[in-house]
């Protein structure tokens, strides 16, 4: 595994419990949003919400604005971009939204890793659904030092609704989605 690989693991597994715990916090009506599937936190583990680090009512995690430094008003910015392109229905675009070793889990279907297989995974979404509808909305974004962003929002396709989760990174002066997850949100 690459150092760049390493570095993505360990900022997702840091990332990915916190944003959730945000996602709680939000009180979203899915059951994992609202913490019923949600296992109680270690004994001497305190919650962001416990420890008053920014989960509070009002807050820029709840209300959805950018937190941090120009690096997560970029990564929004990207991943708001990702969105238009993905309204459009141009591949390329969307393709080159992406790291060239970005991983990208869509609910559903099978993990894409690299632009290939990123590829070939939304020219199939774009055969099966009218992209061109959904609607989207970002709900938060946050720096993960210099080079790091995460971005979290949901959309809505049809009927179905769902959470999304988006890792980013700084390439070379461009915001770049290295990893996105989505899931169904009840």
């Amino acid at each position: 595994m690459s150092k760049i690989s390493h570095r993505r693991a360990f900022l997702l597994a840091a990332v990915v419990p916190a944003m959730l715990v945000a996602g709680c916090a939000a009180g979203t009506d899915s059951q994992a949003m609202k913490g019923e599937a949600s296992p109680a936190s270690p004994t001497g583990m305190e919650s962001p919400m416990e420890t008053g680090t920014g989960m509070e009512s009002g807050s820029p995690m709840e209300t959805g604005s950018p937190t941090g430094t120009a690096g997560a008003a970029q990564a929004r910015s990207a991943v708001q971009n990702f969105f238009d392109v993905l309204k459009s229905g141009n591949v390329d675009k969307v393709v080159n939204s992406f790291s060239d070793d970005a991983v990208v889990a869509i609910a559903g279907k099978a993990t894409a890793t690299g632009g290939s297989a990123i590829r070939s995974l939304y020219q199939d979404q774009f055969k099966n659904k009218d992209v061109s509808k959904a609607t989207h909305t970002i709900e938060d974004s946050r720096d993960l030092g210099q080079q790091y962003a995460v971005v979290r929002a949901r959309s809505k396709q049809g009927g179905d609704a769902y959470r999304e989760l988006f890792l980013l990174a700084d390439q070379g002066g461009q915001w770049k989605i290295t990893d996105l997850m989505t899931n169904k949100a009840g």
